[in-house]
């Protein structure tokens, strides 16, 4: 009976955990096999996370191999066995930092040199139709945007993170 239950639990975490890593531009997938090979004993292989989840090894393999790339899971050595199986890498926040830089960072760049270009654009040629103090707006919450970022990325440790994170919910009080 506990077990059918922590199973329950757990489907329900991976699945919480698959939407809210959604938002950050992964599938829900993605998020799923984080959450149980992050929360195993032991190091999982394809075949055990497709039974576990329930969903078939088509959607699984592209997932692990994408978790890979962005270094979230490890492939590790299985003794005696050919299957291949996983770990979460234990340097969370530095993963998370990474893809932060690698994708985030780079999209915030690109949208700052486009608010440039047409702010330059403006000056040689307004468009009456644009709200030139809006567009001022935008690149203030750009900048701003870009500013967090950077500081959350210069972040050294977990441990500072948490600190952060406990002084400003402290000021929230």
């Amino acid at each position: 009976m506990g077990v059918n239950k922590n199973t329950k639990a757990l489907s329900a975490l991976a699945n919480s955990i698959g939407d809210f890593i959604r938002y950050w531009g992964f599938r829900r997938i993605h998020g799923q096999i984080w959450t149980i090979v992050y929360l195993s004993k032991t190091p999982m292989s394809g075949v055990e996370l497709v039974a576990h989840l329930k969903v078939s090894k088509a959607l699984v393999s592209p997932a692990i191999k994408e978790l890979e790339k962005y270094r979230l899971i490890l492939k590790v050595k299985a003794e005696n066995s050919k299957t291949k199986r996983y770990i979460a890498n234990p340097e969370v926040f530095q993963v998370i930092k990474e893809v932060l830089i690698s994708r985030e960072l780079r999209i915030l760049h690109q949208i700052n040199s486009n608010v440039e270009l047409l702010n330059k654009v403006m000056v040689t040629a307004p468009d009456t139709n644009l709200d030139q103090q809006r567009l001022e707006n935008l690149d203030e919450m750009v900048k701003s945007a870009n500013t967090v970022l950077g500081a959350f990325i210069k972040i050294e440790s977990e441990e500072t993170l948490t600190k952060l994170a406990t002084l400003l919910s402290y000021s929230q009080k």
